[in-house]
């Protein structure tokens, strides 16, 4: 079973094109949208657009926004996707839902594809950053609690998928955008959320990549000390 999980914040203007984008798709069960704390009229256009809508009662970030929207799912298979994504097709659809589906990772990821080739190569470099995932529900469940808050969350998946998971892989999806920050919000609303967001990446890369990293490579200098004094 596929449940299809959508955090929103504020998305009236985009919300139920999204949730129509995926209402009706052959391997798509369900679709529940968490309004986090919305002041504008985000639930009643997805509730319109025939999505079960889970609505929290203050601004709690996307990670418990998520958490709270896997809570009211029922799939093993989980599909994060963005309030305000657009060109979603169900080819598209498919083609992220397909590697998980078939048990090939847990974790597959769809990145809009950019217009120059070099953006697109930067993507086998840098973390893979995007709200269109698919995703086991072991996997959410494998995440320590630390890590779900905030912007956080997508980096922490890509590393248990690595670490602990069956592995992810991403796939470049044509035609696939999103409305920016400065767009919803203003410039200046929209610069100071991007820096938060940034900070919180930042954070938890470290944390979980060069921290973390140095704390398995003493252990394991430990164990192989104590071996070999035995």
């Amino acid at each position: 079973m596929v449940s299809v999980v959508i955090a929103a914040y504020n998305e009236a203007a985009t919300v139920a094109e999204c949730v129509r984008s995926v209402i009706g798709h052959p391997q798509v069960n369900e679709v529940v949208v968490v309004d986090d704390g919305s002041s504008d009229a985000t639930s009643a256009r997805a509730q319109d657009a025939g999505a079960t809508v889970v609505r929290l009662s203050g601004n709690r970030g996307k990670a418990a926004a998520l958490d709270a929207g896997v809570a009211a799912a029922q799939g093993s298979i989980l599909l994060f996707l963005d309030a305000d994504v657009t060109g979603l097709t169900p080819a598209a659809v498919s083609r992220i839902l397909h590697p998980v589906l078939a048990g090939e990772v847990d974790l597959h990821v769809g990145i809009r594809a950019r217009k120059t080739l070099w953006l697109n190569r930067l993507l086998h470099v840098f973390p893979i950053i995007g709200g269109e995932r698919a995703l086991t529900r072991q996997l959410w469940q494998m995440v320590p609690e630390r890590h779900k808050r905030g912007f956080r969350i997508e980096i922490a998946l890509n590393h248990t998928a690595k670490r602990r998971g069956n592995g992810m892989d991403f796939a470049l999806i044509e035609g696939l955008t999103h409305r920016t920050k400065e767009r919803k919000l203003g410039l200046w609303r929209g610069v100071r959320l991007r820096m938060r967001m940034i900070g919180q990446l930042v954070a938890v890369t470290w944390s979980l990549y060069v921290v973390e990293g140095l704390r398995e490579r003493i252990g394991s200098g430990r164990r192989g000390a104590v071996r070999d004094r035995g």
